[in-house]
């Protein structure tokens, strides 16, 4: 090859490099920016789903200490309760903060739930079906 020939060619490259570049430092800094959104996204939808798992605290009628102790609280009372407001075990022991299986195991008289269940049972007994709380995402809270 010549030298204007060579010439000629490193001029074209040189040439085209630069029009590649000024065409793409516009789209590169507008990549920048998408991915901090993206980034920013991302780490609110983190948040949005912590705050969905932390179930919301719903409230409950006011339970003297004296009425806990003199409440006589069944197998077959917990059932009932448990049918009455339409809830499953697994739903009624989430709705008390406890599993299904000690909902089976209260139900069957195999143990007796502890003072701050046997309140919040009480507190479910002096409730209506209708004012009953939801059970998706809440769990029942006496104070």
């Amino acid at each position: 090859m010549s030298t204007f020939q060579q010439t000629l060619k490193s001029e074209i490259i040189r040439l085209a490099r630069r029009e590649i570049k000024q065409q793409a430092t516009p789209l590169m800094s507008g990549i920048k920016k998408l991915k901090s959104a993206t980034a920013a996204l991302k780490a609110e939808i983190a948040t949005l789903q912590k705050a969905k798992t932390v179930s919301p605290v719903w409230p409950a009628p006011v339970i003297s200490d004296e009425d806990v102790k003199t409440a006589r609280i069944s197998g077959a009372l917990i059932k009932r309760l448990r049918t009455r407001h339409g809830l499953s075990r697994n739903e009624f022991g989430k709705l008390l903060g406890v599993t299904g299986f000690a909902v089976i195991a209260w139900e069957t008289n195999e143990c007796k739930p502890k003072a701050d269940r046997r309140k919040a049972l009480i507190a479910l007994r002096k409730m209506g079906k209708r004012v009953s709380p939801p059970v998706s995402r809440t769990r029942f809270c006496v104070n």
